[in-house]
């Protein structure tokens, strides 16, 4: 390759345009990697380089394509590297977990990479990974600030801030000047200090004051599972807090929750029963509106058959309700699918201390559920249309009255901590399997596309109310 008066080898050009590249001449080296490409249209590192230097210029597509030939042609930790984090900024996570790995098969000390890898693993709510990267990371170069920060990201999503603030003091000890972990670090003694705080102010009996709250459960005994579930969940309920539990049912024919309660449980809930509905499918939305009605205190809190979550985020829920909160989830987000033996053990302890500890190696469902339980204030809820009552057995109910509420100006908000669902037989009742889903999907497309104004007319009309459900709904329904 000519290079005034002499010609300079391959090697000697990749050198130099290498050191073109670390010291910031990017147009230099990027002639010069071009002109090596020229020469060598394959070669390896050449073609690295210009994924590298198109993704600095934001040209993704040619960064991509240049960065896949490089690893395809030989591959190399590094190159591997920044297809990792090409794929990782376009949110093609597990692209980038592949990408991550496979550098650190050649590279195995490799502590850019394991903390990336470990932020994408986080991200695809591989937790339990997240945090065996981590470890290896931390255990061999106990000085990277930026692992112990990840390390305290993840504590903060599984609501343990106790241990979210020893992470980021570590980063802060580290770097003092890392501004994401001073701010993090704050959030989480502040959490620590609330949690504190409702944890000091439980009842004589240790349960949590609830007495101006109404938990209502909608339930329908479509499974041996979901009788099994109700009796663990109103057993946890009723250990924990000290609060009004209304259990709902829309059927008709005789009730199912003496049998799937047993006579001690049934006696200390509240029972609605509402008669009429003889399909096997639920109306929740309009059982849930019947409940809120029915409910004397100022505060209800929706309560899925299936779910647990840790009981002071529901403390903090109902505080922040009282302080004018419009929706208020008592969980942040995180959705763990809990199976096998934790269900029963749960079913053991009624305590979600031990799915706190396990739940990071059980499958994270969503990462930002609108479903398993929602805080309200009654007469707020009720004012502005309740669960709408479109909506026929299960599917997107939750979303609707999430997007209904943020377009009515009513604040939907969040508490720190994840939320456990106990796996259950899923029959047609509770699956996309039923009727009626794909008219539900179309009404939540429908709320969507309103604005503030048409929903309150919407409201105003009662055109979210309906009758109950039954057999001739069924009958008229596309699947009938």
């Amino acid at each position: 390759m000519p290079n005034g008066s002499r010609t300079v080898t391959l090697d000697e050009a990749l050198a130099i345009a290498l050191d073109h590249l670390k010291s910031g001449r990017l147009d230099e080296g990027e002639d010069l990697y071009a002109r090596i490409l020229d020469a060598d249209p394959g070669n390896a590192e050449a073609l690295h380089r210009m994924g590298f230097i198109a993704g600095r210029r934001g040209d993704m597509d040619r960064a991509l394509d240049l960065l896949t030939r490089s690893v395809e042609r030989t591959p190399d930790a590094d190159a591997l590297f920044n297809l990792g984090t090409l794929h990782h900024r376009a949110l093609r996570t597990e692209e980038a977990i592949v990408a991550y790995r496979r550098a650190l098969a050649l590279r195995p000390d490799f502590p850019d990479a394991e903390y990336h890898l470990s932020e994408a693993l986080q991200g695809a709510g591989r937790l339990d990974e997240a945090l065996a990267v981590l470890g290896t990371l931390l255990d061999r170069h106990p000085h990277y600030p930026a692992g112990w920060r990840q390390h305290g990201d993840i504590e903060a999503d599984l609501g343990r801030p106790g241990a979210a603030v020893h992470f980021y003091e570590m980063a802060l000890a580290l770097n003092p000047a890392d501004d994401l972990s001073r701010e993090r670090l704050a959030r989480q003694e502040e959490a620590f200090q609330i949690r504190r705080a409702a944890m000091a102010a439980r009842l004589p009996d240790g349960r949590h004051d609830l007495r101006d709250t109404t938990i209502l459960i909608p339930f329908r005994a479509d499974s041996d599972d979901r009788r099994r579930n109700l009796r663990w969940i109103v057993g946890f309920l009723l250990k924990h807090v000290d609060a009004i539990l209304l259990i709902g049912e829309d059927k008709d024919g005789p009730s199912d929750v003496p049998d799937a309660l047993g006579p001690e449980l049934a006696a200390r809930c509240r029972h609605l029963h509402l008669r009429g509905n003889d399909t096997p499918f639920t109306h929740k939305a309009h059982l849930i509106n019947r409940m809120a009605e029915a409910a004397d205190t100022p505060i209800v809190a929706l309560h899925d058959t299936d779910i647990v979550v840790d009981p002071v985020q529901y403390v903090l829920a109902r505080d922040a309700v009282r302080r004018g909160g419009g929706l208020v989830f008592p969980y942040n987000g995180l959705f763990f699918w809990i199976m096998g033996r934790e269900v029963l053990r749960f079913g053991h302890t009624l305590s979600a201390a031990p799915l706190n500890a396990v739940c990071p190696r059980f499958p994270l469902m969503h990462r930002n559920s609108p479903g398993g339980g929602a805080f309200f204030d009654r007469e707020r809820l009720l004012a502005n249309g309740g669960y709408n009552e479109a909506f026929l057995s299960w599917g997107f109910e939750d979303d609707e009255i999430v997007e209904r509420f943020r377009r009515l100006g009513l604040g939907v908000e969040r508490v720190p901590g994840p939320l456990y669902h106990l796996e259950h037989a899923r029959p047609a009742n509770s699956s996309e399997q039923n009727p009626f889903f794909e008219a539900n999907r179309a009404e939540l497309e429908r709320v969507r596309n309103a604005d503030g104004e048409a929903l309150r007319a919407d409201i105003a009309a009662g055109r979210l109310r309906r009758p109950l459900l039954s057999s001739r709904d069924l009958a008229a329904s596309p699947m009938g």
